[in-house]
């Protein structure tokens, strides 16, 4: 390989790398949102659930996972860009069984 073609190789390489950082940097603002909600205090069945016996909540906007959290204090954040977002809350307990999710909400966001 002569050197005309190993620094074209190099110079590519470079190009990409850069492109990478600029294709991931984030512009996108955000804003902390949070969610205020009930916990659950009985099973499907009918049986009681203690509250420690939720192991952490989860949040999910727009299908996806936003947000964790250990335990169940009754509010949970997130950050969301701004805009509608469909949200719903899940618990899972100590033996890792998720709940069923909570009633979506509609969650408008201004920045």
């Amino acid at each position: 390989m002569n050197t005309m073609s190993r620094l074209l190789l190099v110079l590519l390489a470079v190009l990409g790398v850069l492109l990478g950082i600029v294709y991931t940097s984030s512009d996108v603002e955000t804003t902390n949102v949070t969610f205020t909600y009930q916990k659950a205090t009985e099973r499907e069945d009918g049986s009681p659930l203690l509250p420690e016996e939720i192991k952490y909540t989860r949040l999910f906007c727009d299908g996806k996972q936003v947000a964790q959290e250990a335990g169940a204090d009754g509010d949970i954040s997130a950050e969301l860009t701004a805009g509608a977002h469909e949200c719903y809350g899940t618990h899972v307990d100590t033996n890792g069984l998720e709940s069923n999710p909570s009633e979506t909400v509609t969650k408008f966001v201004e920045l």
